[in-house]
């Protein structure tokens, strides 16, 4: 079943965040098979105080989320994102199914 990783994020080092992790970003994403369907600093607030990024990727299990997520060699990669970012909220969530 389809999963989707939802990622809120303050991005306090722009130019860290652009040079060091979405440089290096992509290869992961392919290997796991995730497609970015938003990656917006232009999201507009509807409610609450949210933080300026909002990224949405969507893999095609749950298990290729996490398995992205987990991967040995993306660990360089994510403590770049966290030392660029604060604020972060991330969740995987598995795509909605109404009921029969």
């Amino acid at each position: 079943m389809t999963a989707y990783l939802v990622l809120m994020q303050e991005i306090d080092g722009v130019d860290g965040y652009r040079n060091g992790y979405l440089s290096g970003i992509r290869a992961f994403l392919e290997k796991h098979g995730g497609e970015v369907l938003v990656a917006s600093f232009g999201a507009q607030p509807a409610e609450g105080d949210p933080p300026n990024s909002t990224v949405v990727i969507r893999f095609a299990t749950t298990e290729a989320a996490w398995g992205f997520l987990d991967d040995p060699d993306y660990q360089p990669l994510r403590e770049i994102r966290m030392n660029t970012t604060s604020r972060n909220q991330m969740v995987i969530a598995p795509e909605f199914v109404p009921p029969s």
